[in-house]
């Protein structure tokens, strides 16, 4: 059997021939390239490189580790995994990678994951920190930096195959995949992945987001960044009413998509409701939808408000607060058990001096972990606040 037929790609982990929204199934030799063409995502060559047993690898020298002085930078000053024996021997909790995917009419998502690999803030030390909610050290979680997932310009369908590829690698090892940059296009191979571990149709989605992303195909795509959802409740790999949204405002959707929305039982959350019966009242049917179930959360940055994260390639005015972005992170990693998670369309080239909106995309990885480590260590309240934070006595 050739390496590009549908059975072999399902053997070696890409994903599967009837999930695949821009091919033929029936034509293995659409987009077929030899390697000598595929220099992206050919892995290297490693016979030469010097024996080690698996791990992690702390590439820096001295032990502060400080990115901004003389660390090398790895998210979070995490240490590095290179592949599934990697993270396994390592006991990883959760792995940070890159997403470089730009499909915005903005470019400059494809820069975010370096970019926050190197931000010029003071908390850019190794992986670590004290919660300033709940009081927990989500150092207690062994973290590693995964590098990053290479992407074709222009084509986005190959870029897709590499990423479900590299989060099923993550998957295999039972560490939660955590995502950083890109555009939202790249979730639909997070969908993929999970499916391909669980089973469709198993997962819930928490889509956080100023946009529905259910629209139709445009531009002779059909999966694109504001259609990955709708193409994957229709393919069967999502069901509609495991996918909750939170924070829609942006211009529509039409009557068309809010038909689609509520025939496939869409769980949306408009940000009109959580201006109407208050935000803790919104979150609070958010996590009674999630409560129990095994989740992924992702997460436009765009649903924060240009106030607090101007640096997105599709503002819109309003929108939640910092604080509410942090707490709904938060509250869900002790309400569910998360199973993957992404950051994305974060732009650096939109981003003031201050790097404003990395620093608050940091803080949303940060209490992410910080939930995920709470849960862990038994704390079942989603609202709980540790007693030291409200009253020094204590």
């Amino acid at each position: 059997m050739a390496n590009d037929e549908p059975g072999e790609r399902l053997l070696d982990g890409a994903v599967p021939a009837d999930w695949w929204p821009w091919r033929d199934p029936d034509d293995p030799a659409v987009n077929r390239l030899g390697a000598q063409y595929d220099a992206m995502t050919t892995r290297r060559d490693v016979s030469t490189d010097p024996a080690r047993e698996p791990g992690l690898f702390n590439p820096q020298r001295y032990a502060g580790g400080l990115v901004l002085l003389s660390g090398f930078p790895t998210f979070l000053g995490a240490p590095l995994a290179m592949n599934t024996a990697d993270l396994k021997a390592g006991k990883v909790d959760a792995a940070l990678v890159g997403l470089t995917v730009d499909d915005n009419p903005v470019p400059g998502a494809r820069y975010a994951a370096n970019e926050m690999r190197t931000l010029r803030d003071w908390m850019s030390f190794p992986p670590g920190g004290t919660d300033q909610y709940l009081g927990v050290d989500w150092g207690s979680l062994r973290v590693a930096d995964y590098g990053n997932i290479a992407s074709y310009a222009n084509q986005n369908e190959r870029s897709l195959e590499e990423i479900h590829k590299v989060i099923s690698e993550i998957l295999a090892a039972d560490t939660i995949p955590i995502g950083v940059g890109g555009t939202h296009i790249q979730s639909y191979s997070y969908v993929t992945a999970l499916a391909r571990k669980y089973g469709p149709g198993q997962i819930m989605l928490v889509h956080v987001d100023a946009h529905v992303d259910t629209y139709v195909a445009d531009l002779g795509r059909t999966v694109h960044n504001g259609s990955f959802l709708r193409v994957a409740v229709d393919k069967g790999i999502l069901k509609g009413d495991d996918l909750v949204q939170v924070g829609l405002r942006g211009q529509g959707p039409g009557e068309a998509n809010l038909a689609w929305l509520r025939e496939n039982k869409v769980r949306t959350h408009f940000q009109a409701e959580a201006d109407t019966i208050g935000w803790e009242n919104a979150l609070k049917r958010v996590l009674s939808e999630v409560k129990g179930r095994m989740v992924y959360l992702s997460f436009d940055v765009d649903a924060i408000s240009p106030a607090y994260a101007p640096g997105v390639g599709t503002q819109d005015p309003d929108g939640m607060t910092a604080a509410q972005a942090l707490q709904l992170v938060r509250t869900l990693a002790i309400n569910s058990e998360i199973v993957a998670a992404d950051f994305i369309e974060y732009n650096p080239l939109m981003d003031d001096a201050h790097q404003t909106t990395g620093v608050l995309v940091d803080r949303l990885i940060r209490s992410l972990l910080a939930g995920i480590a709470a849960r862990r260590q038994g704390i079942t309240d989603p609202f709980y606040i540790d007693p030291r934070r409200l009253d020094y006595n204590s």
